[in-house]
This record gives C-alpha cells, sequence and structure tokens, in this order.
C-alpha cells in the first residue's frame, strides 16, 4: 500500500475516533465546523492534520478543570475548504462507523448551504 494511502487511512481512523463535525444555525446564517481537540501533549497531532489538510487553525485553551491537561485543537470552518477539502477526504477515508453517520448529516447541510446560501452571500 502506498505511504499516502496509509496516512489517509490512519487519518480516517484518528478522525472517526477523535473528530467533530458540526453546525451552528441562526436566523442570518450558518457556520459549519470540522475539528479534532486533543490535549495539549498531542500538538504535533494537529500540526499534523493541518498541513495534511493545508488548511484550518490551531488553537490552545487552559485546562477546564485542575487535573485537565490544556487543550489543542485543530479546526477548519472556512466554508470553501470543508467543501473543497474537507469533505471529498472524507467521503473517501471516514471509515463505516457512528461518526461517519454524523459526518454524512453534516456534508448534507453543509452542501446545501453552499449550494443555497453561502454563495450567494459571498457574491
Amino acid at each position: 500500500m502506498p505511504r499516502a494511502t496509509d496516512q489517509a487511512a490512519l487519518i480516517g481512523g484518528f478522525v472517526c475516533a477523535e473528530g467533530s463535525f458540526t453546525v451552528v444555525r441562526s436566523t442570518t446564517k450558518s457556520s459549519f465546523t470540522f475539528a479534532v481537540a486533543l490535549g495539549a501533549t498531542d500538538t504535533e497531532a494537529c500540526e499534523w492534520l493541518a498541513a495534511f489538510f493545508g488548511c484550518g487553525t490551531i488553537h490552545t485553551y487552559p485546562r477546564r478543570q485542575a487535573h485537565y491537561d490544556d487543550e489543542v485543537r485543530f479546526q477548519v470552518r472556512r466554508l470553501a475548504d470543508l467543501v473543497d477539502r474537507v469533505a471529498p477526504f472524507m467521503d473517501d477515508h471516514l471509515p463505516p462507523s457512528y461518526k461517519r453517520d454524523q459526518y454524512l448529516a453534516w456534508r448534507d447541510d453543509l452542501l446545501t448551504y453552499w449550494a443555497h446560501g453561502a454563495r450567494r452571500s459571498r457574491r
């Protein structure tokens, strides 16, 4: 198996375990996010994801409780990156799972928003 395929399979499984797909709706617009949040000791994993996808941002947050680790979060919120990079990757590499079911519902909302709402407001 080629190295790129190994890496894609690893990322697909990693996202299945640690990823999230969220949408926040308001009366005027929606906001979509793909994210992976980890303990700050795993910052390199978020940097790896950012390099792999070639988009997104990395944020760090202080621990919420004394016995927690600080948090690092890789996220993609730019609609064009979600539509052109994240969704095609997940279509091909996110394994069958409950997370994939969540993703498919999120993707349907994202693509509908992109086709009917986001493009008009961006012109």
